[in-house]
């Protein structure tokens, strides 16, 4: 009886044990997933906050640019519309009001007119003695001047005038002026609000006057913007006497307020050449309450998790309370038989006992196995559709990052601090990648693909990508390859990419200013059609310290939490990056000591590619005959130069200074038998290798190409080395097939101006191909040309301009006038497919690029492509007739 007291007793303290376990476990789910929801939402509240500063700061800096420039391009407009008056056209109001006429056309201008020194206004219709209707002083003028006319109605006007000294039939003409409509004036500059009424444009003078929208986007009662402000409460930091002070010195700001209960951050700019102030405002709470609905409905989802949760443990806690229930009433009952039969009937029911208990187990364990599967598929449904929604404004931001970024009107600041919001969102979607990708190793549902690459582009894009970031550290970056690695392989190479930036990610970013990050890539075995490569890089970085070294590949291991803060980490890219490594049948170990740096050794098996190196060579050079002279301090880049070549069939000659080069050359040319191409490293002692490029082509002139070897960025002495001789860079490490390439791209620049010729031809007559699809840029173009008497035909598009070219006779066309973008073809595919036709005139007649692109690189694509010449916009007129001169042939 005692005994039966006893069992109940702890059956009872075991029930409720378990009951409090149950309820405190879901008081814990439930209060941290709320926990964890507004965290959450707090997070990303205050990083909207933050992106819309930098985004309002960028794009009312982008736009005001867009209206000054619009401004700028008037100026030059009407300086171009005066440059083109006749002396004809000033014999009397007749002509001149026909001049005004043919102007207005061509410049979609509201008005543009002359005023004499008596202030009697002459327009294309006739006279007109309204001058006090304008708010400029045509007796004191000195300079362009903008203004507004009508400044307090619906119809506004920008009036831009400057002084003039010309004689009208002995009138004395002193200003110039020309009438835009407002929409006209910012066409192309999107001041209206989005669908979403959450951000909007607007164009104010600098005491508050609306040029453009609405005040505040229709929220505001009162007419002007200060008024409006003056009733805004504002947050801390701000102030209304600031803004006014900001208008009232046309100073670039911002600010946050509440307006009509509405929370509002307004940025502002100045437009240069204008008392105007250009804003964009953005409705903070319309976006932080899309945010706060999402964050609802995800805390609502993971409480609704949590609890079916709970029950299925409450579930299985009653199952075992039952089972263990009637375990004991059995084991109870049989403690009252037979004496002679207790012995046998106890074992026996010992061991059904167990079997019980092992099946109870069993399915409680199989229960529990499939309640642990459906919580991780939440959390990567969790996971994934988190992802989805912060990339879908990531995205925006960071598409428009790069747009603005690209824009060669953005001022270098701006880029600056675009630079920064793009790397800020980077890191941003590197986090989400890394948990994501960490999720798909764990589930199972990460594969590699099994696709031919080439090793050579990948090892350029790793390459590219960290030397520009090491020179921005001041960090030496060093990519060798030892012995021979082939051209091509199969396998995965976007994982392959994935674990070298992980590493050299790490490496870089733990590596203080002076030090070094070297990657080394060598071929370790070969056996029945696959390779194991080894890559092994190393820093000169603040190094680890041994007890961290066992747990460097644990999801979310950090040695010194303090670190996340200064260098940024998800703590997943190690664990990421020895999966991926494992999965490509390889290994990957850790070298380090604190203070002194790190070495990561990693291999990897992929599949041989039957693709050669000689696949790719284009046959129309004979690598047997080219003699090749490599110059570099380094003997061991030496000898994998040599190897290279080799392997493609190219003999090779090294010199391990510049001095032994120039004797090398000098001896080559004594004989009659020059090297056909010199590879020089830019980086070597005592003589570097532009002043080696300098030497040379004292002895050999044109005749050799000259090609610097670099890993580091070459931009920054670009012109020094042209003017020295190079023809080209290349960087490191070296591959035969980009070495080919940039030779006979080098020898063909070479025979381009070897047969260039001096003399003038004779413009008139001459039928010239006009590609521009600007209707405006098209007509002032046809108006230049037929200035010298040439015959012009317009081709909307590159398209257009390749059909016109064939369907006439060999040798109608004297020259191409190409403009680079353009929809449908643009130039540079226009003119390659023009250069690959076969009739006399397709390789011969001139292709002058006609574009915006101003830079280097833009010329360089321009040559490639087999253009003639490259003419930035706008196109100086003496500059386009010289250029014409100089290409056309008879």
């Amino acid at each position: 009886m005692e005994k039966n007291q006893t069992a109940k007793g702890l059956r009872k303290n075991s029930m409720l044990i378990a009951l409090g376990g149950v309820l405190l476990v879901m008081l814990i789910l439930v209060l941290g997933t709320i926990w964890m929801g507004q965290a959450a939402k707090k997070s990303a509240e205050e990083s909207v906050t933050t992106v819309s500063h930098l985004y309002l700061d960028e794009l009312a800096g982008r736009r005001e640019q867009v209206v000054a420039d619009n401004l700028k391009g008037r100026i030059e407009d009407m300086n171009t519309a005066l440059g083109m008056i006749e002396p004809e056209d000033l014999q009397d109001e007749e002509h001149l009001q026909a001049y005004q006429a043919k102007i207005k056309k061509y410049f979609r201008l509201e008005k543009f007119a002359f005023i004499d020194e008596g202030g009697v206004i002459h327009t294309s219709m006739g006279q007109r003695y309204d001058i006090d209707q304008y708010n400029f002083n045509y007796q004191t003028i000195k300079g362009a001047e903008i203004s507004i006319k009508n400044l307090k109605q619906k119809d506004k006007t920008v009036i831009i005038a400057q002084p003039v000294d010309l004689n009208l039939a002995g009138k004395k003409l002193v200003v110039c002026f020309e009438e835009i409509s407002m929409d006209e004036m910012l066409s192309g500059v999107s001041m209206h609000s989005q669908k979403t009424n959450a951000t909007f444009s607007n164009i104010y003078t600098n005491t508050g006057v609306a040029l453009t929208d609405q005040i505040l986007g229709g929220l505001a009662v009162e007419d002007n913007l200060l008024e409006a402000l003056e009733h805004a409460d504002y947050l801390d930091g701000y102030s209304y006497e600031k803004v006014c002070d900001d208008f009232a010195n046309l100073t670039k700001g911002e600010t946050e307020f509440t307006y009509d209960g509405i929370r509002e951050t307004l940025s502002y700019a100045p437009i240069e050449g204008t008392n105007w102030m250009l804003t964009y405002l953005i409705r903070v709470s319309v976006i932080t309450d899309k945010i706060g609905t999402y964050s609802n409905r995800i805390i609502n989802r993971s409480i609704l998790l949590s609890i079916v949760t709970i029950l299925i443990m409450l579930a299985i806690l009653a199952y075992i309370l039952i089972q263990n229930k009637k375990n004991m009433q059995l084991l109870l009952a049989t403690e009252t038989a037979e004496a002679e039969a207790r012995t046998r009937q106890e074992e026996l029911d010992y061991r059904i006992s167990v079997q019980k208990q092992l099946e109870e187990q069993s399915q409680a364990l199989s229960d529990a196995l499939t309640t642990a599967e459906d919580a991780n598929k939440a959390k990567t449904a969790f996971l994934s559709n988190m992802s989805h929604e912060i990339r879908t404004p990531m995205n925006a931001i960071i598409g428009l990052d790069n747009i603005a970024l690209n824009d060669p009107e953005t001022p270098e600041k701006t880029k600056d601090y675009l630079k920064k919001i793009g790397d800020s969102a980077d890191h941003l979607l590197g986090l989400i990648n890394d948990i994501l990708d960490m999720s798909r190793i764990e589930s199972g549902r990460l594969v590699l693909r099994n696709e031919e690459f080439s090793l050579q582009k990948l090892l350029e894009g790793i390459n590219v990508m960290f030397n520009g970031q090491c020179m921005d550290r001041r960090l030496d970056y060093q990519c060798h390859i030892k012995g021979q690695l082939d051209e091509y392989y199969i396998g995965d190479d976007m994982k392959l990419k994935q674990v070298l930036i992980n590493i050299l990610g790490n490496a870089v970013k733990f590596t203080p200013e002076g030090g070094s990050v070297e990657l080394e890539a060598e071929k370790k075995a070969e056996f029945d059609g696959q390779t194991t490569l080894q890559f092994k890089i190393s820093d000169t970085g603040i190094g680890m310290s041994k007890e961290f070294l066992p747990h460097i590949f644990d999801t979310f291991a950090q040695e010194d939490s303090s670190t996340t803060n200064k260098y940024g980490s998800s703590g997943l890219g190690m664990a990421i990056t020895k999966n991926i490594v494992e999965m490509m049948n390889g290994d990957i170990k850790v070298e380090s000591e604190k203070g002194k740096g790190t070495t990561f050794t990693f291999t990897v098996t992929l599949m041989n590619s039957e693709r050669t190196i000689a696949d790719n060579l284009n046959h129309t050079v004979d690598l047997k005959k080219m003699c090749v002279l490599i110059v570099d301090d380094d003997p061991i880049a030496c000898e994998h130069a040599q190897l290279v070549l080799s392997k493609a069939g190219i003999a090779a000659e090294s010199a391990e200074s510049g001095t032994q080069a120039i004797e090398m050359v000098n001896l080559r040319n004594a004989r009659m038998n020059p090297y056909n191409l010199i590879l020089v490293d830019w980086k070597m002692p005592e003589m570097d290798g532009i002043e080696t490029t300098r030497r040379i082509r004292e002895i050999v002139g044109d005749e050799s190409a000259i090609i610097i070897l670099t890993a580091y960025q070459w931009e920054d002495v670009l012109e020094e080395a042209t003017a020295a001789g190079v023809d080209s860079f290349l960087a490191k490490p070296l591959f035969a097939a980009t070495v080919i390439d940039e030779f006979k791209a080098a020898m063909n620049k070479k025979g381009i101006a070897i047969s260039k010729e001096t003399r003038k031809a004779d413009l008139s007559g001459r039928h010239i191909l006009l590609a521009e699809d600007v209707q405006v840029n098209a007509e002032i173009m046809m108006m230049v040309l037929e200035g010298r008497e040439m015959e012009a035909d317009l081709a909307e598009n590159g398209k257009i301009a390749v059909e016109k070219f064939e369907s006439h006779e060999p040798g109608y066309y004297d020259a191409i006038l190409m403009d680079v973008r353009m929809p449908e073809m643009d130039g540079l595919e226009a003119t390659k497919t023009i250069r690959a036709m076969e009739r006399p005139d397709a390789k011969t007649i001139p292709i002058i690029a006609l574009t915006a692109n101003a830079f280097d690189e833009d010329v360089q694509r321009s040559m490639q492509a087999g253009l003639n010449a490259h003419l930035s916009k706008p196109v100086q007129t003496d500059v386009l007739y010289e250029t014409l001169e100089n290409l056309i042939q008879d």
